[in-house]
């Protein structure tokens, strides 16, 4: 993974989501890097939740899932547990499910990756802020 990339990508997730810092108690975020598959992830972990931001580098792609936090640690399963619970979402699928059919992504078409990534992740903050009050106040309830 680009290490440049990787860094620009947490610097804007950690500008985007201040607001789960400063306003919702969340912890300051984290950076991983999966070299192998070439993803990097921005989490802030809540005492439930854990909002992540992952940054595709192959396929030049960035979004945003909601993790269950069990025990104090960020579930290791994928979207569903081994009891069938959802433990892990997209966030625009979350919205979705939830019934918002309102346009959510601005269009990014003919954007260098850089500003493609800063915009994304402006928008996934704007739908957090507007759609997602249960995850905002870090309710365990929010993936049901």
């Amino acid at each position: 993974m680009n290490k440049q990339l990787a860094k620009y990508f947490f610097d804007e997730a950690s500008k985007a989501f201040a607001f789960l810092v400063n306003e919702c108690n969340f912890a300051p975020p984290r950076l991983e890097v999966e070299e192998s598959i070439n993803f990097a992830y921005v989490t802030f972990m809540g005492k439930n939740l854990a909002v992540e931001c992952v940054l595709d580098e192959r396929e030049s792609d960035v979004t945003c899932k909601i993790a269950r936090v069990i025990n104090g640690r960020k579930t290791h399963h994928y979207a569903v547990d081994e009891k069938g619970m959802r433990v892990r979402e997209a966030l625009s699928s979350l919205l979705r499910r939830r019934g918002v059919r309102e346009r959510i992504f601005t269009q990014v078409q003919g954007l260098e990756f850089c500003d493609r990534i800063k915009v994304t992740l402006a928008d996934f903050a704007h739908m957090l802020r507007t759609h997602c009050a249960d995850v905002l106040a870090d309710s365990p309830a929010a993936l049901s």
